[in-house]
C-alpha cells in the first residue's frame, strides 16, 4: 500500500479488456471493460497496451472522493464511467483505522483511506468513490 495524503492507494487485480486507446500528450488513456463494468485510466507499462486484448492490471487511484449513490445493493460492486469521472461502488469486507477494505469481484480489493468516507462505514456496507480518470492509473502485470 502506498499513501500520499488522502489518496486511495493500494491496488486491486483485475482483469481489464481494452477496447479505446487515445494519446493525451504523453500519456496513454484506455478505456476497458471489467467483469463488472467499464473503466477508464492512464496506462503505466513500458509497453503500449493492444485493443482488444486483456490485462491482469493493479490500479493506484489519486485523489479520490466520495459519491452520492442510491443505497440499493443491486448496484454494487461496480465500476462505470460518468463524463471525466470513473464511479466505483465497493462492499466494505473490513476495516481499521486508516483504511476501508472494499470487495468489487473475486479477485479485485481495494484499500480505501477511511477520510474519504464522511460517515463511518461497517463491514458489509456499501461505499462509493469517484476518481478522474488522470488520477487512476493502471499497471497491468503478468501472473
Amino acid at each position: 500500500m502506498m499513501k500520499s495524503g488522502n489518496q486511495l492507494m493500494k491496488v486491486g487485480k483485475m482483469r481489464l479488456i481494452i477496447d479505446e486507446i487515445r494519446y493525451e500528450g504523453n500519456k496513454i488513456v484506455v478505456k476497458g471493460k471489467t467483469a463488472i463494468g467499464e473503466m477508464k485510466g492512464v496506462w503505466k507499462y513500458t509497453e503500449p497496451p493492444v485493443l482488444g486484448n486483456g490485462y491482469h492490471v493493479e490500479l493506484n487511484i489519486n485523489a479520490p472522493s466520495e459519491a452520492e449513490v442510491s443505497s440499493k445493493m443491486d448496484t454494487f460492486p461496480s465500476v462505470s464511467i460518468n463524463n471525466e469521472f470513473v464511479v466505483f461502488k465497493g462492499v466494505c469486507e473490513g476495516l481499521d483505522h486508516e483504511v476501508y477494505d472494499l470487495r468489487f469481484d473475486v479477485d479485485w480489493i481495494e484499500m480505501l483511506d477511511i477520510d474519504v468516507i464522511a460517515v463511518k462505514k461497517q463491514k458489509g456496507d456499501c461505499i462509493s468513490f469517484v476518481a478522474d480518470y488522470c488520477s487512476v492509473e493502471i499497471y497491468p502485470y503478468t501472473l
